[in-house]
């Protein structure tokens, strides 16, 4: 199960006292860093420092078309991705507003919520038992939607396996943070990618 970042425990932890100035500080803390943080992600680099990032962590990236989903004509996609750093700082110097593609079915699988059609959905397969362990979870850039990262599994792709449920695994890529789409949604973090876990599960 993955923690709460400290800065929201010791939020959720002061409204728990009703110690409300307390709360106050710590929320124009966390509004300050949040700030900070859209700051960073909207400053030129922030797209090419992040696919170097996972490619240093051993994620294969390939380039996507700014602001959107698609990889570039003329390109093999996924097929393309790669961890070799000099090839992905020379993509990204050449179109630095590329999105960033990961592909999956290699580190791992992602379980795609659509909506809150898909997040009820996701709740009663909580309540089942039938949703393995997350090693990280990223808002998408549709409202309610998120893409949950798991250990893959070597299955395929899928569409509609639940209401507002997709599956993407071997064969298939997803949209990687800080990525954006047009509209200026940006794909988040809301759990970082613990790719220490994940590699753990799959040996």
């Amino acid at each position: 199960m993955l923690d709460l970042d400290p800065l929201d425990e010791a939020l959720s932890d002061a409204l728990a006292r009703g110690d409300l100035t307390e709360f106050n500080r710590l929320g124009e803390i966390a509004d300050r860093q949040a700030a900070q943080r859209e700051a960073r992600l909207s400053s030129t680099g922030a797209l090419a420092a992040a696919a170097l990032w996972y490619a240093g962590r051993g994620v294969a990236v390939f380039p996507l078309q700014p602001g959107d989903k698609k990889p570039y004509p003329g390109s093999r996609g996924f097929k393309d991705a790669t961890t070799d750093k000099a090839t992905v700082r020379e993509w990204w110097a050449f179109r630095p507003n590329s999105n960033i593609g990961l592909p999956t079915g290699l580190l791992f699988d992602v379980i795609d919520i659509d909506g809150e059609l898909g997040s009820r959905s996701l709740v009663r397969l909580r309540q089942e038992g039938a949703v393995p362990t997350v090693y990280g979870h990223a808002a998408t850039a549709r409202p309610c939607g998120a893409h949950l990262y798991i250990a893959a599994t070597g299955d395929g792709n899928g569409s509609a396996l639940w209401p507002g449920i997709d599956y993407r695994g071997k064969g298939g890529y997803v949209v990687a943070p800080p990525s954006v789409v047009t509209g200026g949604r940006r794909y988040d973090w809301l759990y970082p990618l613990d790719l220490d876990a994940l590699g753990a599960a799959r040996v």
